[in-house]
């Protein structure tokens, strides 16, 4: 999962690049290119942060169901709940600034704003999601050798406990 994190939050960072070149040459491409651009960056922006939300919900039970099968060290679910109670805190930082993006473009193409604030609030977006990005990168990496020695501890157990019922 860490390359597939990864390769997701470069492509959301490119995406969110080419929005960002497209609202410059607005006047001279097409403000509807731009708007198209931007739509398909919060929408891959907000599939970055499910799946990695997701991929770690679902280790946690993998590794909850692991521990409590084979009775293993139960202290490694305290820090599965703390992986992704930190990746829990960055999404509104991630969400709010697309939410401020979106609003300030919204604003600006009706008339009612300057273009400063957009562009700033873009910038703040895009320096907000690289920075969850890498944090949540991290803790993805964490939490998938965490998941990798929790199996092979299970598997492990698993072999040990079947060689004891086998020679009874």
């Amino acid at each position: 999962m860490p390359r597939i994190f990864a390769c997701l939050s470069v492509a959301n960072a490119l995406l969110l690049l080419a929005t960002g070149v497209f609202g410059l040459l607005a006047a001279r491409v097409s403000v509807d290119r731009h708007v198209l651009m931007a739509v398909l960056a919060l929408l891959m922006s907000c599939l970055v942060q499910v799946a990695a939300f997701t991929y770690l919900t679902v280790t946690g039970k993998m590794i909850a169901q692991a521990v409590f099968l084979a009775d293993l060290d139960r202290a490694v679910l305290v820090e599965v709940r703390r992986m992704k109670r930190r990746v829990t805190l960055w999404l509104p930082l991630v969400l709010g600034s697309l939410v401020l993006v979106t609003g300030t473009g919204a604003w600006l193409w009706r008339g009612g704003a300057e273009a400063s604030f957009h562009y700033v609030s873009a910038g703040a977006a895009f320096v907000a999601h690289a920075w969850a990005c890498r944090r949540e990168y991290a803790v993805i990496v964490e939490n998938s050798d965490l998941l990798t020695r929790v199996l092979n501890q299970y598997s492990s157990r698993q072999r040990t406990r079947g060689a004891v019922s086998t020679a009874t």
